[in-house]
């Protein structure tokens, strides 16, 4: 399957003319692109895929940069842009419906490690110190819309910023699943006014709301999850999706299970985690087809 990714990132950033000019630089930014892909895809540093002797044979014809060269062209916008428009391009090609979900994901670091943009933060079992992944996710296993913050970012602040800057329409009759991290009045103004319609538990269900006013779609979630028979049993079902989701993206073989120790600074992450996003989305792209032809 590895194979089958990298022919695929081969045929898609080394054929397209205006990724690969060199007019302007020897190395056009489809082929740092595709070098940074294949450090992705074996878990391996930029330094270590700018040495030939890793490569299949049938790409060690590649003229390959230097590291020094490689590192200062994965910071220029074109190319950073050009893994992003690609992360694009394969999000487009996946159904969207209806049904949303919203949760991040600690990426942690070592407790001595010195790195100054990582954070301590809240994890499940305590705290840790690195940085968090927030995604939107589709029902049908597509991240949506995603972001890479410091680990003591809040979650319903960065969820407020990602449904800000959705396009008009793009959200318009969803239902919006979320857990208690979420539930704020502010984060369901935000929703409603993307078009979306927000659920999250409180994190103390069945007390009062006090003298504040409270949206309308706050008080129907209150309603949905603590006043109906199957309310919260059916959130439950529907917030499993977006775990799944989570659990694909860190149990594939080239996943985004970990930050390597060469992944520092807040730059770097970013970059690491939309190419594992954009090979999720690929990866899920190519089987797909296979198994139900199968």
């Amino acid at each position: 399957m590895d194979d089958e990714l990298l022919g695929w990132l081969y045929h898609r950033l080394l054929h397209d003319p205006s990724l690969n000019s060199t007019y302007d630089c020897t190395y056009g930014d489809g082929l740092i692109a595709f070098i940074y892909f294949f450090a992705v895809l074996n878990q391996a540093s930029p330094r270590w895929a700018c040495n030939r002797r890793h490569w299949p044979l049938w790409c060690r014809r590649l003229k390959l940069p230097s590291y020094s060269q490689l590192n200062k062209r994965l910071k220029t916008p074109s190319v950073q842009n050009a893994i992003r428009q690609l992360g694009i391009e394969l999000r487009q090609q996946w159904p969207v419906g209806l049904d949303k979900a919203a949760d991040g994901k600690p990426l942690i670091v070592g407790g001595f490690s010195h790195d100054p943009d990582a954070r301590w933060g809240k994890v499940p079992d305590g705290w840790a110190k690195g940085y968090k992944l927030h995604v939107l996710a589709d029902s049908s296993g597509a991240i949506e819309d995603f972001e890479r913050t410091p680990l003591n970012a809040g979650e319903a602040t960065v969820l407020r910023q990602i449904l800000q800057r959705q396009k008009p329409g793009r959200l318009s009759g969803a239902t919006l699943r979320a857990d208690a991290n979420y539930d704020s009045n502010p984060t369901y103004r935000t929703a409603a006014q993307a078009g979306a319609r927000l659920v999250a538990p409180r994190r103390k269900p069945g007390t009062g709301l006090g003298h504040h006013p409270q949206h309308p779609d706050r008080r129907a979630a209150i309603a949905e999850l603590e006043h109906s028979c199957d309310g919260l049993p059916a959130h439950k079902r529907h917030r499993n999706r977006i775990e799944q989701t989570l659990a694909h993206l860190t149990n594939l073989p080239f996943g985004l299970w970990a930050l390597p120790n060469f992944v520092r600074r807040l730059p770097r992450v970013r970059l690491w985690v939309t190419a594992k996003i954009v090979l999720y989305h690929l990866q899920k792209l190519i089987v797909l087809p296979h198994a139900q032809a199968a």
